[in-house]
């Protein structure tokens, strides 16, 4: 029977072993990326997509510009493509020295084609990183990068039943009751 929390109770209290980061090493974390984003070198768009035409902030740009300034507040970012039913994903974490550690993951393609996979990673890193740090991405004439969501969604979801999901959890994996940790 879940138990109420007390507003005195730190609800790190109630999560299970191994659920996570503590909330006030979470906390720790979004101060030290906070402290981080003054000291961010430039995020000029660098790339040019020929097919798009539009211009986009290329990855080592903006490693380049966050990667200095998070790591003097001790965050890490690190980055790996874990395999799943369906395919790879790139895994993108921040971790910081005082245990908080957030993560982000993007699907990037069929295990049977090493270049796609490593090209779709190289992106994939690129869109974590700036989604976790709220980095918004605008096009040439100033319109937000979130005009191409819709379709691009719309299109996936005709494409690819949910099933197929390669970053959807496996099915047999059992899922926590959250209600358990109110």
């Amino acid at each position: 029977m879940p138990t109420a929390r007390s507003p005195e109770q730190p609800a790190e209290d109630l999560l299970p072993p191994g659920a996570g980061p503590a909330p006030s090493a979470v906390a720790a974390l979004d101060g030290a990326i906070a402290a981080a984003f003054s000291n961010f070198g430039s995020l000029t768009k660098d790339g040019d997509n020929t097919y798009l035409k539009t211009s986009y902030l290329t990855l080592p740009t903006l490693l380049d510009a966050v990667r200095p300034a998070l790591m003097a507040q001790g965050v890490l970012i690190t980055s790996a493509l874990r395999l799943v039913p369906g395919g790879f994903v790139c895994q993108t974490t921040l971790q910081h020295s005082g245990g908080g550690w957030r993560s982000s993951q993007f699907p990037v393609g069929d295990p049977g084609n090493a270049q796609k996979v490593a090209a779709a990673a190289t992106y994939g890193l690129r869109i974590n990183l700036q989604q976790l740090l709220a980095i918004t991405g605008q096009d040439d004439d100033g319109q937000p990068a979130q005009q191409f969501a819709a379709p691009a969604a719309a299109a996936y979801a005709q494409a690819a039943p949910p099933q197929q999901q390669p970053w959807a959890p496996p099915a047999s994996q059992p899922q926590p009751d959250p209600s358990a940790y109110v």
